[in-house]
């Protein structure tokens, strides 16, 4: 399903938009928006990472250890 939507350009970006043939400029958008929203998601998770990293505590155990553990419990 497509959704018609107004957007405002400044000048310069509008003039560069203008080479863009009429047929392919909602694709270019809709590309551009979908890869700046993804780019954002991804951002959000590694902060969120990050978040976590620092008020997490280390349980001394390796990453193979618990996977191993995990392994043999199923």
């Amino acid at each position: 399903m497509s959704h018609r939507i107004n957007v405002i350009l400044d000048d310069e970006v509008w003039e560069q938009f203008q080479a863009v043939p009429a047929g392919e400029r909602s694709r270019l958008i809709n590309d551009s928006v979908s890869q700046e929203l993804l780019r954002r998601r991804r951002v959000a998770a590694i902060e969120a990472m990050e978040r976590l990293r620092a008020t997490g505590s280390h349980c001394g155990v390796s990453s193979e250890e618990l996977l191993r553990q995990d392994r043999e419990s199923h």
